[in-house]
């Protein structure tokens, strides 16, 4: 009996001391490392032009680009063409032609039909700091070659949507559903602080035409009777976008 009993005992007060020696030996052990990242900043980058109807997808416009510089910046605006229109005593609603664009496959070259989509104006915020953005529109009198204006005409930019490949979390919470476009910048977009980063684009209307000759209900130029149109002259109005960095 007793030595049943001795043997018992020891078997325990071996398992015991194994399992003391091996906790001390892990501690002994143990040692550190670092993952570090650290950023640059994005002055000098640039965001291609994205398919409003399918953000994320890259396009070719047939408008010319002419992006601002910076981590907060203006990647593309449409160019905005009435096209030709037959003279009336009348006051008249007259239609935006759509904006042209080229899908790209993902090696950047042309991929598939044109497309024709609502105007759109398309920012980038790449700054880190989450600071929140401001997006406004401005635009001069309509005049012709030689200064003589088209009295009364007014650009108007409806049904303003507001589309991105960002979540919906970081959505800016100001979207101007309509503006009209006059001397004084009329806001478009307001970001608050940690909304607006990423790129988003700014459409007006939904709607896609089929062709080059489709006109988008949601860019108007209404043209008074009373104002004077001179056949074979180009009246033009120059627009201008601004991103502010607060919003």
């Amino acid at each position: 009996m007793n030595l049943i009993k001795l043997a018992t005992l020891s078997t325990i007060m071996v398992a015991s001391l194994s399992a003391t020696g091996l906790s001390a030996f892990a501690a002994d052990n143990d040692t550190t490392s670092d993952a570090k990242v650290m950023f640059k900043a994005d002055d000098g980058g640039t965001t291609n032009p994205t398919d409003p109807t399918d953000p994320g997808k890259p396009v070719d416009p047939t408008d010319p680009v002419n992006p601002t510089t910076g981590a907060l910046r203006i990647d593309f605006a449409s160019q905005i063409n009435f096209g030709e229109q037959t003279i009336s005593g009348a006051a008249k609603d007259y239609y935006a032609l759509y904006t042209e664009l080229q899908p790209l496959d993902e090696a950047g070259q042309a991929s598939g039909a044109k497309k024709y989509v609502p105007h759109y104006v398309q920012v980038t915020d790449n700054r880190g700091s989450n600071a929140g953005w401001n997006l406004t529109v401005s635009g001069t009198t309509f005049k012709n070659s030689t200064g003589e204006v088209l009295t009364g005409a007014a650009l108007t930019l409806s049904d303003a949507t507001l589309s991105s490949e960002m979540a919906d979390t970081l959505k800016p919470g100001t979207v101007t559903p309509e503006v009209t476009v006059g001397a004084t910048p009329a806001e478009l977009v307001s970001a608050e602080a940690d909304k607006g980063m990423g790129t988003w684009v700014d459409s007006f209307g939904t709607t896609p035409g089929t062709s080059n000759t489709d006109t988008n209900k949601s860019v108007k130029i209404h043209v008074p009777a009373e104002a004077k149109k001179i056949a074979g002259e180009t009246y033009t109005s120059t627009l201008t976008w601004t991103i502010n960095d607060t919003p």
